[in-house]
Protein backbone atom coordinates (compact mmCIF):
# COMPACT_ATOMS: atom_id res chain seq x y z
CA UNK A 1 0.00 0.00 0.00
CA UNK A 2 0.97 3.16 -1.16
CA UNK A 3 1.81 5.78 2.07
CA UNK A 4 0.72 9.39 1.55
CA UNK A 5 5.05 10.43 1.67
CA UNK A 6 4.38 7.66 -1.35
CA UNK A 7 2.11 9.53 -3.04
CA UNK A 8 3.53 12.95 -2.50
CA UNK A 9 7.04 11.72 -4.24
CA UNK A 10 5.51 10.38 -6.80
CA UNK A 11 3.17 13.39 -7.45
CA UNK A 12 6.40 15.46 -7.96
CA UNK A 13 7.41 13.51 -11.52
CA UNK A 14 5.02 15.78 -12.76
CA UNK A 15 7.69 18.42 -12.61
CA UNK A 16 10.68 18.17 -14.26
CA UNK A 17 12.71 18.49 -11.18
CA UNK A 18 10.66 16.00 -9.64
CA UNK A 19 11.65 13.79 -12.62
CA UNK A 20 15.19 14.73 -12.87
CA UNK A 21 15.73 13.91 -9.05
CA UNK A 22 14.29 10.70 -9.35
CA UNK A 23 15.35 9.64 -12.30
CA UNK A 24 11.42 8.80 -13.37
CA UNK A 25 8.70 9.09 -15.09
CA UNK A 26 5.50 8.37 -15.55
CA UNK A 27 3.29 6.78 -18.77
CA UNK A 28 -0.55 7.06 -18.07
CA UNK A 29 -3.54 5.57 -20.33
CA UNK A 30 -3.99 1.87 -21.52
CA UNK A 31 -2.62 1.87 -24.76
CA UNK A 32 0.33 3.45 -23.50
CA UNK A 33 1.13 1.51 -20.59
CA UNK A 34 0.80 -1.49 -22.69
CA UNK A 35 3.18 -0.26 -25.25
CA UNK A 36 5.81 0.23 -22.44
CA UNK A 37 5.11 -3.43 -21.15
CA UNK A 38 5.60 -4.94 -24.38
CA UNK A 39 8.90 -2.64 -24.92
CA UNK A 40 12.20 -2.12 -23.66
CA UNK A 41 11.06 0.87 -21.17
CA UNK A 42 12.54 -0.24 -17.04
CA UNK A 43 8.66 -0.29 -15.18
CA UNK A 44 9.48 0.29 -11.62
CA UNK A 45 5.59 -0.20 -10.36
CA UNK A 46 1.73 0.44 -12.28
CA UNK A 47 -0.43 2.36 -10.17
CA UNK A 48 -4.31 1.38 -10.43
CA UNK A 49 -7.14 3.38 -9.44
CA UNK A 50 -9.70 1.22 -7.36
CA UNK A 51 -12.56 1.37 -8.81
CA UNK A 52 -11.43 1.05 -12.03
CA UNK A 53 -12.73 -2.19 -13.94
CA UNK A 54 -10.33 -5.19 -13.90
CA UNK A 55 -11.67 -6.25 -17.09
CA UNK A 56 -10.90 -2.98 -19.00
CA UNK A 57 -7.32 -3.26 -17.77
CA UNK A 58 -7.12 -7.29 -17.97
CA UNK A 59 -4.00 -6.66 -20.44
CA UNK A 60 -2.10 -4.93 -18.17
CA UNK A 61 -2.58 -7.11 -15.25
CA UNK A 62 -1.54 -10.20 -17.49
CA UNK A 63 1.80 -8.63 -18.68
CA UNK A 64 2.64 -6.99 -15.97
CA UNK A 65 2.99 -10.20 -14.28
CA UNK A 66 4.36 -11.55 -16.74
CA UNK A 67 7.31 -9.29 -16.11
CA UNK A 68 7.48 -9.19 -12.94
CA UNK A 69 6.42 -5.79 -12.38
CA UNK A 70 4.29 -4.81 -8.72
CA UNK A 71 0.93 -3.18 -8.75
CA UNK A 72 -0.30 -1.12 -6.45
CA UNK A 73 -4.00 0.09 -6.23
CA UNK A 74 -5.37 2.94 -4.48
CA UNK A 75 -8.07 5.05 -3.63
CA UNK A 76 -9.41 7.32 -6.73
CA UNK A 77 -8.70 10.62 -4.27
CA UNK A 78 -4.99 9.36 -3.99
CA UNK A 79 -4.45 8.12 -7.71
CA UNK A 80 -5.70 11.84 -8.72
CA UNK A 81 -3.26 13.27 -6.92
CA UNK A 82 -0.65 11.36 -8.70
CA UNK A 83 -2.39 11.53 -12.80
CA UNK A 84 -1.78 14.54 -14.62
CA UNK A 85 -4.60 14.42 -16.43
CA UNK A 86 -8.01 13.23 -16.59
CA UNK A 87 -7.96 11.21 -19.10
CA UNK A 88 -5.79 8.44 -17.49
CA UNK A 89 -8.22 5.57 -17.72
CA UNK A 90 -7.45 4.82 -14.24
CA UNK A 91 -3.79 3.16 -14.58
CA UNK A 92 -0.45 4.94 -15.27
CA UNK A 93 3.18 3.21 -14.78
CA UNK A 94 6.41 4.42 -13.34
CA UNK A 95 9.93 4.08 -15.22
CA UNK A 96 13.23 4.88 -14.88
CA UNK A 97 14.55 7.39 -17.47
CA UNK A 98 17.12 6.28 -19.62
CA UNK A 99 20.09 8.57 -19.54
CA UNK A 100 22.23 8.85 -22.97
CA UNK A 101 24.81 11.28 -23.68
CA UNK A 102 25.45 12.64 -27.13
CA UNK A 103 29.15 11.16 -26.76
CA UNK A 104 27.42 7.40 -25.80
CA UNK A 105 24.94 7.51 -29.12
CA UNK A 106 27.46 8.84 -31.07
CA UNK A 107 29.67 5.67 -30.78
CA UNK A 108 26.15 3.23 -30.97
CA UNK A 109 25.85 5.14 -34.42
CA UNK A 110 29.66 4.91 -35.75
CA UNK A 111 29.16 1.26 -36.97
CA UNK A 112 25.90 1.57 -38.05
CA UNK A 113 26.29 1.48 -42.23
CA UNK A 114 22.38 3.06 -42.81
CA UNK A 115 21.08 5.01 -39.95
CA UNK A 116 18.23 8.17 -39.59
CA UNK A 117 18.81 10.28 -37.01
CA UNK A 118 16.56 13.41 -35.30
CA UNK A 119 17.66 16.20 -34.72
CA UNK A 120 15.40 18.80 -33.00
CA UNK A 121 16.44 22.03 -32.63
CA UNK A 122 14.53 23.72 -29.43
CA UNK A 123 11.30 22.12 -29.93
CA UNK A 124 8.70 23.78 -27.08
CA UNK A 125 5.35 22.18 -27.66
CA UNK A 126 4.52 19.04 -25.92
CA UNK A 127 2.22 17.58 -28.15
CA UNK A 128 4.31 18.46 -31.06
CA UNK A 129 7.59 16.49 -29.46
CA UNK A 130 4.90 13.59 -28.87
CA UNK A 131 4.41 13.07 -32.62
CA UNK A 132 7.66 13.32 -33.80
CA UNK A 133 8.72 10.54 -31.14
CA UNK A 134 6.04 8.36 -32.51
CA UNK A 135 6.68 8.82 -36.21
CA UNK A 136 10.06 8.32 -35.09
CA UNK A 137 9.64 4.83 -33.76
CA UNK A 138 7.09 3.93 -36.47
CA UNK A 139 9.73 4.72 -38.84
CA UNK A 140 12.82 3.07 -37.55
CA UNK A 141 14.49 6.06 -36.25
CA UNK A 142 18.13 5.23 -34.72
CA UNK A 143 18.59 8.24 -32.33
CA UNK A 144 17.22 11.24 -31.41
CA UNK A 145 19.33 14.49 -30.40
CA UNK A 146 16.66 17.27 -28.74
CA UNK A 147 18.66 20.45 -27.95
CA UNK A 148 18.75 22.35 -24.82
CA UNK A 149 15.79 24.90 -24.03
CA UNK A 150 13.18 22.49 -25.81
CA UNK A 151 10.24 20.66 -23.75
CA UNK A 152 11.09 18.12 -21.64
CA UNK A 153 10.79 14.47 -23.61
CA UNK A 154 9.61 13.14 -20.50
CA UNK A 155 6.72 15.18 -19.81
CA UNK A 156 3.83 13.54 -19.50
CA UNK A 157 2.10 15.21 -22.13
CA UNK A 158 4.84 14.42 -24.37
CA UNK A 159 5.08 10.79 -22.90
CA UNK A 160 1.28 10.44 -23.76
CA UNK A 161 1.19 12.43 -27.29
CA UNK A 162 3.83 9.43 -27.78
CA UNK A 163 2.11 6.66 -26.70
CA UNK A 164 4.84 5.54 -24.75
CA UNK A 165 7.58 5.87 -27.98
CA UNK A 166 10.40 7.66 -25.57
CA UNK A 167 10.45 4.07 -24.76
CA UNK A 168 11.58 2.87 -27.82
CA UNK A 169 14.05 5.17 -29.01
CA UNK A 170 17.76 6.11 -28.09
CA UNK A 171 16.93 9.79 -26.92
CA UNK A 172 19.34 12.01 -25.71
CA UNK A 173 18.40 15.78 -24.29
CA UNK A 174 19.75 19.00 -23.61
CA UNK A 175 22.54 18.53 -26.38
CA UNK A 176 24.51 20.97 -28.11
CA UNK A 177 24.03 20.83 -31.48
CA UNK A 178 26.73 23.11 -33.02
CA UNK A 179 29.05 20.51 -31.32
CA UNK A 180 26.84 17.59 -32.59
CA UNK A 181 26.44 18.16 -35.92
CA UNK A 182 30.16 18.33 -36.93
CA UNK A 183 30.37 15.10 -35.31
CA UNK A 184 27.63 13.63 -37.40
CA UNK A 185 29.53 14.67 -40.36
CA UNK A 186 32.69 12.89 -39.20
CA UNK A 187 31.21 9.93 -38.93
CA UNK A 188 29.59 10.26 -42.97
CA UNK A 189 26.13 11.84 -42.03
CA UNK A 190 24.49 14.40 -44.59
CA UNK A 191 22.94 16.77 -42.53
CA UNK A 192 19.97 18.20 -43.91
CA UNK A 193 17.66 20.86 -42.68
CA UNK A 194 14.14 21.27 -42.98
CA UNK A 195 12.87 24.62 -43.38
CA UNK A 196 10.01 26.96 -44.88
CA UNK A 197 12.47 28.69 -47.57
CA UNK A 198 13.98 25.71 -49.01
CA UNK A 199 13.69 26.29 -52.62
CA UNK A 200 14.19 21.72 -53.16
CA UNK A 201 11.23 19.88 -52.47
CA UNK A 202 11.51 16.86 -49.85
CA UNK A 203 10.55 14.21 -52.62
CA UNK A 204 13.57 15.31 -54.82
CA UNK A 205 16.12 14.86 -52.34
CA UNK A 206 18.10 11.74 -52.57
CA UNK A 207 18.24 11.00 -49.07
CA UNK A 208 21.81 8.91 -48.11
CA UNK A 209 22.37 5.87 -46.41
CA UNK A 210 23.39 7.83 -43.20
CA UNK A 211 21.15 10.99 -43.01
CA UNK A 212 20.47 13.25 -39.86
CA UNK A 213 17.41 15.63 -40.41
CA UNK A 214 17.18 18.82 -38.97
CA UNK A 215 13.31 20.31 -37.81
CA UNK A 216 13.72 24.01 -35.65
CA UNK A 217 10.99 25.30 -33.18
CA UNK A 218 7.57 26.06 -34.05
CA UNK A 219 8.10 29.72 -33.71
CA UNK A 220 11.15 30.28 -34.97
CA UNK A 221 13.09 27.63 -37.39
CA UNK A 222 16.44 26.37 -37.17
CA UNK A 223 18.68 28.91 -35.19
CA UNK A 224 21.26 30.24 -37.69
CA UNK A 225 24.25 28.41 -35.80
CA UNK A 226 22.89 25.29 -36.41
CA UNK A 227 21.44 26.11 -40.18
CA UNK A 228 24.82 26.95 -40.91
CA UNK A 229 25.77 23.70 -40.23
CA UNK A 230 23.59 21.65 -42.63
CA UNK A 231 24.56 20.53 -45.80
CA UNK A 232 21.13 20.54 -47.22
CA UNK A 233 17.46 22.06 -47.42
CA UNK A 234 14.52 20.64 -48.10
CA UNK A 235 11.01 21.71 -47.81
CA UNK A 236 7.55 20.62 -48.42
CA UNK A 237 5.70 22.23 -50.81
CA UNK A 238 2.08 23.45 -49.84
CA UNK A 239 -0.99 24.61 -52.68
CA UNK A 240 -3.05 26.01 -48.94
CA UNK A 241 -3.78 29.47 -47.65
CA UNK A 242 -1.61 27.82 -44.09
CA UNK A 243 1.70 30.30 -43.44
CA UNK A 244 3.42 26.47 -42.39
CA UNK A 245 2.99 23.45 -41.46
CA UNK A 246 3.24 21.86 -37.83
CA UNK A 247 6.51 20.64 -37.04
CA UNK A 248 5.20 17.13 -35.95
CA UNK A 249 3.33 16.74 -39.55
CA UNK A 250 6.33 17.84 -41.35
CA UNK A 251 8.67 15.25 -39.95
CA UNK A 252 5.99 12.52 -40.19
CA UNK A 253 5.98 13.63 -44.07
CA UNK A 254 9.93 13.96 -44.28
CA UNK A 255 10.10 10.37 -42.92
CA UNK A 256 7.70 8.61 -44.83
CA UNK A 257 9.66 9.69 -47.86
CA UNK A 258 12.81 8.47 -46.67
CA UNK A 259 11.16 5.50 -45.48
CA UNK A 260 9.71 5.03 -49.25
CA UNK A 261 13.17 5.78 -50.41
CA UNK A 262 15.20 3.45 -48.34
CA UNK A 263 12.41 0.37 -48.72
CA UNK A 264 11.17 1.00 -52.47
CA UNK A 265 8.09 -0.22 -51.41
CA UNK A 266 4.23 0.81 -53.02
CA UNK A 267 1.44 0.33 -52.10
CA UNK A 268 -1.32 -1.05 -54.76
CA UNK A 269 -3.96 1.28 -55.52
Amino acid sequence: MLSNADIKRLAELKDRSGRKEQGLFFIEGKRAVVEALTGDASITEIIISIGTSPAKLSEVYSLAEKAGVKIEEVPAAKFNKISSTETSQGVLAVASVRELSAGDLLTELRPKRKATVLVLDKISDPGNLGTILRSAAWFGVDAVFIAAGSVDAYNPKVVRAAMAAICRLDVVQDASLPDVLPKLKSLGFSVVASTQDAELSYVDFEFQKRVALVFGSEATGISHDVLGICEARIGIPGSGKMESLNVGVASSIVLSELSRQRSGKRFNS
